[in-house]
């Protein structure tokens, strides 16, 4: 997985590992591998869009708090 790689290019990648899982026709070591990759896509994912839920939420306090001067 490269460092840096958007979320939409991450969860297409994702997208593209789940089909290929589906097929269930490759080696288990190559599933294993395949698992193991997903595994950690999709962590990425979660953490990418932690990180905007956080910065979203801290806009929306910014904002709040601007609004009552």
């Amino acid at each position: 997985m490269k460092k840096n790689m958007k979320y939409e290019e991450a969860v297409k990648k994702l997208e593209e590992i789940v089909l290929k899982l589906e097929k269930c026709d490759m080696p288990l070591e190559d599933t294993v591998k395949l698992y193991d990759e997903a595994t950690k896509l999709s962590g990425y994912c979660t953490a990418l869009l932690e990180n905007a839920k956080l910065k979203i939420s801290e806009i929306s306090d910014k904002e709040g708090a601007d609004d009552e001067f």
